[in-house]
């Protein structure tokens, strides 16, 4: 059985309890790309916690990028036989030889300061890699293949829209660094259709927005994963605006459901996957923290940062996303913002008695 935080364990008892017919994986090898990452990290664990409580018989295969810092969130898995790390680029050809049924592509950097540090490598993780991995797919004749999108491949709209369903699109300037990002998901979104008109491969794209939860990065320039830095470090949240952009959050958990059913039951290629009843803005995340911590004495503060660390930044607003179409076939958010947040900041509260994630 996995040993494992609290707070995560009963995470990973609120996504396997979701109504999906979970013997679609009966015996299935499923790989993983981004396995570092919070979200793919969360789809392994759940995995190997489905083979504890239904013996399916899942054989994960993780692929991560940085081999310390894999052997060290998944020390307390590495010798499960049901569990596979490989140590690769999604760029290189894969060093999983053997057959496998689903593909969970996953890797790419998401952070601000990595899409100006390293414009080209978050390039080349949603084109080539994406290559790279579809035509592993088709090759090995999956069952299933599933890449992580964004909300913004939407880009702007002229008429300031607040959300936007999968039909919609707005326009994103490709001469802009930052750009490197959004323009390398829309690629990366256009192959799968590609792939799937060309050679019948069964795609899946999940576009989701900002998720939080146990694991995620904290003080990393994004906005959620700074505040909830702060209050674990016990110091005042810091605002590098007006607090006026608006936030679309969804807890980790919700979203991994979400992602399971869209692999495994909805029907079309293309879904928003992002809460509808956890969006606030970023002053009112702020506070929403400052309060639910008081005993901490945190407060809030307005600052200014440097001219390059502000072109990470979104210079333009990016409507929130619509799941309706996701809701009408069966996914519902149940998780509120509070107790999302008093989950996560427990977990970190607690983090050096995690032996994973």
């Amino acid at each position: 059985m996995l040993e494992i935080n609290q707070t995560v364990l009963e995470d990973l008892k609120a996504i396997v309890s979701e109504d999906i017919d979970w013997q679609k994986l009966k015996g299935s090898k499923v790989v993983v790309t981004g396995a570092n990452g919070m979200i793919a990290s969360y789809v392994c664990l759940s995995l190997l916690y489905i083979n504890d409580i239904m013996d399916l018989g899942i054989k994960v295969i993780a692929l991560v990028r940085n081999k310390m810092r894999g052997e060290s969130k998944f020390s307390n898995i590495l010798h499960r036989k049901d569990f596979v790390m490989l140590v690769q680029d999604v760029c290189d050809e894969l060093k999983y030889k053997e057959g496998f049924d689903y593909l969970i592509h996953a890797a790419s950097p998401t952070s601000p300061s990595q899409f100006i540090s390293n414009p080209v490598g978050t390039i080349k993780a949603n084109t080539m890699g994406t290559i790279n991995m579809l035509d592993v797919a088709v090759e090995r004749k999956v069952k299933g293949f599933m890449i992580l999108s964004t909300r913004e491949v939407y880009g702007s709209f002229s008429d300031n829209r607040d959300f936007v369903n999968e039909n919609d699109f707005g326009a994103v300037n490709p001469a802009l660094v930052r750009s490197c990002y959004p323009e390398g998901k829309r690629l990366s979104e256009t192959l799968c259709s590609a792939y799937k008109h060309q050679y019948k491969l069964n795609c899946k794209v999940a576009r989701i927005a900002h998720t939080y939860g146990p694991g995620m990065q904290i003080s990393d320039g994004r906005v959620v994963g700074d505040f909830i830095g702060n209050v674990v470090k016990g110091e005042n949240i810091t605002m590098n605006s007006d607090g006026s952009s608006v936030l679309g959050l969804t807890y980790i958990s919700d979203l991994i459901r979400g992602l399971f059913r869209l692999l495994l039951d909805f029907e079309d290629m293309t879904y928003n996957i992002s809460s509808k009843q956890s969006v606030v803005t970023v002053k009112e995340l702020a506070d929403t923290l400052a309060k639910l911590y008081k005993e901490r004495k945190i407060n809030v503060v307005q600052t200014t940062v440097n001219a390059n660390i502000r072109r990470g930044y979104l210079s333009n607003k990016v409507p929130l996303l619509d799941s309706t179409k996701a809701e009408t076939e069966g996914w519902i958010s149940q998780v509120s913002i509070q107790e999302g947040l008093k989950r996560t900041i427990e977990y970190f509260d607690n983090e050096y008695k995690c032996k994973i994630l």
